[in-house]
């Protein structure tokens, strides 16, 4: 069977983009009464894990954000705002002091305090209990709770990034009492917060079911129970907006924009992502432990097809590992380029030896994470690379990130935390990090010596050399930062989060009555 080439494959994606827009056609809703109490959500995959601590993907965060509060919040404008925390300052050069929130209590009526703050923070880098969020907060050096009101983080050296920090993955609170009661396994089984939702149910690959926690400090959020569904197909997701069955769906591609916009009930809503789609590359495998067939496989991604043909121009072309919008993103770096007989060259260069070369991927766990992955493998064959298309669940691919047994390449979706290369490129490519693949003495100098730095113009230099050793390395091969779009019921009015938050607080999220 001959094999096909990156045009027929993106043709023949274009082929079934428009044929599932058709097959997922339905008779459009009647508009919802004022009276609706219940918010349903469909997203690409199921929830792995409901420990705040121990999954950083989208899927999980949906849920994992509402059931538990930051000290610190970061809004859909970007900015940082209170919350278990009501004010902070910097009270020495290294001293951070937090002033806690009265009385706010957990989901089984325990009373927070700055001793949980404490137990959270210092948990996600306690060695035993083998965190996913390890590398967060590896700039503290103590943190005391003199008082129950009162939270005192020392660094180790000057961090101004840490309300920042704090406001996102590793950040959110849980329970010391209840947690050391019932340990970490049951406490994925039956988590508790201090969030606007409160754990209901879970069944396996089908839905996930929250109650609005009444005494909620932020006030109730505009419904009585919030579920999450797992509807993996794109067609399938779609038409369960359309038929009114859900009222927001997730991951929603550019290719089904115009179905969702042109229906009467429904409308598209979206943001430029703060983070980057990557193959994340497993570089301890041959032979993708030579830099050079890493390059090689970067020059022969035609990124401007795939944004135009999968995206619908609903994306940018990176030009490094530096989402655009962060702080120390360098406007003057080209966007990655496509040469194929420069890529031939560096294969050849490299000794490539025709080794086979995977991708692993889910579908559903992004938007066009499959369809990407296909288009991407017909663009190295082209270039004489033997790559193959392997599909796995994304259960499976949870157990792979935290065993670390990737065969070769898999989409990986980074967050840019901080607004800051800091909180996405050190964080997760950093020396312990969930990435951590690679390493290379330069970057991990460099990276340290930024994150304790308050001057920006040295960052800045520094950030730009890292950036130079990671486009020799590609410890990720980015592709593309897309706008996440989500489809809504006209009767829901919500604001998406840059980051990922899916944020349903009484602030963000009501039910147009």
């Amino acid at each position: 069977m001959a094999q096909l080439s990156r045009r027929d494959v993106l043709k023949g994606l274009a082929a079934v983009g428009a044929a599932g827009a058709v097959a997922s056609r339905a008779t459009p809703a009647a508009a919802q009464t004022t009276q609706k109490k219940e918010l349903v959500v469909a997203q690409g995959g199921d929830v792995a894990n409901f420990d705040p601590h121990m999954s950083t993907s989208a899927n999980d965060i949906r849920v994992s954000f509402n059931l538990f509060d930051n000290l610190v919040s970061r809004h859909p404008d970007q900015k940082l705002h209170p919350g278990l925390a009501t004010e902070w300052k910097l009270t020495a050069p290294t001293t951070w002091t937090f002033k806690i929130r009265q009385g706010v209590k957990f989901h089984n009526g325990d009373p927070f305090t700055s001793a949980d703050a404490k137990f959270s923070l210092e948990r996600t880098y306690d060695p035993a209990a083998k965190t996913r969020v390890n590398t967060v907060f590896t700039s503290i050096d103590r943190i005391e709770a003199p008082d129950a009101g009162t939270l005192v983080i020392h660094t180790k050296k000057p961090d101004p990034l840490l309300p920042a920090r704090l406001a996102f993955y590793g950040g959110q609170i849980v329970p010391k009492k209840y947690l050391e009661s019932v340990k970490a396994d049951g406490f994925n089984q039956k988590p508790v917060g201090t969030g606007p939702v409160k754990f209901g149910s879970w069944t396996k690959d089908d839905k996930t079911v929250l109650a609005a926690n009444g005494d909620y400090w932020g006030g109730k959020p505009d419904f009585d129970r919030m579920t999450f569904r797992a509807i993996p197909e794109t067609a399938p997701r779609i038409a369960s907006l359309l038929k009114g069955e859900v009222d927001v769906i997730t991951q929603l591609p550019p290719d089904h924009g115009e179905r969702v916009s042109g229906n009467a009930s429904t409308r598209v809503v979206g943001a430029l992502y703060a983070g980057l789609y990557v193959l994340a590359v497993n570089s301890k495998v041959k032979p993708l432990d030579n830099p050079l067939v890493k390059q090689a496989l970067a020059l022969g991604i035609d990124r401007d097809a795939i944004v135009k043909e999968l995206w619908r121009a609903r994306g940018i072309v990176p030009n490094g590992p530096i989402a655009k919008g962060d702080n120390h993103y360098d406007t003057g770096l080209p966007a990655l380029k496509y040469d194929p007989k420069e890529a031939r060259e560096r294969l050849k260069k490299a000794g490539y030896k025709n080794e086979e070369i995977v991708v692993e991927t889910t579908v559903g766990y992004m938007a066009n994470d499959k369809p990407m992955a296909e288009a991407i493998v017909g663009m190295w064959r082209d270039v004489g690379v033997n790559a193959k298309v392997e599909v796995f669940e994304y259960s499976v691919r949870a157990q792979k990130n935290r065993d670390k047994t990737f065969k070769g390449l898999w989409w990986s979706d980074p967050t840019s935390t901080l607004a800051d290369p800091d909180g996405m490129m050190w964080r997760l490519l950093g020396p312990g990090g969930p990435q951590d693949y690679w390493r290379h003495a330069e970057f991990d100098e460099l990276g340290n010596a930024a994150r304790f730095s308050v001057d920006e113009k040295f960052r800045g230099e520094a950030y730009k050399k890292m950036t130079r050793v990671f486009l020799e390395h590609f410890p990720w091969i980015p592709v593309v930062q897309p706008y996440e779009d989500y489809g809504l019921q006209k009767h829901v009015e919500w604001t998406p989060n840059p980051n990922q938050q899916f944020e349903i607080r009484k602030f963000n999220f009501k039910f147009r009555r």
